[in-house]
């Protein structure tokens, strides 16, 4: 009898170990998921800075851009939110983000975990071509991104 009653003790001590070891692990899995759930849901920023009077490729820098981050939000795999924002540097709130950002002049920059990418150099030689725009953005998000 004694030894009915160690031997049941003892499973009944590995089931509770175990259900502990589940329990935790349950945890940490929720934990992961959570953690994952925010990276994911992560909002990019894609900001163009200008000034009042703009040219033709300017303009085309614009609107290309914000036909990208329109494109990368239609992506039903998307990984992040995306918003395009564009501020004129000639007006005080224009100069107020620039300034809270280190953007001297003309821009286009991609923020992501608070780190700014400046994409200006390629996203001017490509002004043109929606989809060296679009990928320039996904590259700057890569590159900063927590994963």
């Amino acid at each position: 009898m004694k030894k009915m009653l160690t031997i049941a003790a003892a499973l009944l001590i590995m089931v509770a170990g175990t259900t502990n070891e589940l329990n935790a692990q349950n945890q940490n899995s929720d934990a992961r998921k959570q953690e994952s759930a925010k990276v994911e849901s992560a909002t990019i920023e894609v900001i163009y800075f200008h000034f009042t009077r703009r040219c033709v490729t300017c303009k085309t820098v614009e609107e290309n851009s914000k036909i990208a981050v329109n494109e990368l939000n239609a992506d039903k795999a998307k990984r992040w939110n995306y918003t395009f924002k564009q501020y004129n540097l000639d007006e005080t709130e224009g100069k107020a983000v620039a300034g809270k950002h280190k953007v001297a002049g003309q821009a286009l920059v991609v923020i992501n975990n608070g780190k700014v990418a400046d994409i200006t150099a390629s996203a001017f030689m490509n002004a043109k071509e929606l989809a060296k725009i679009k990928s320039e953005i996904v590259k700057a998000v890569n590159k900063n991104s927590v994963n």
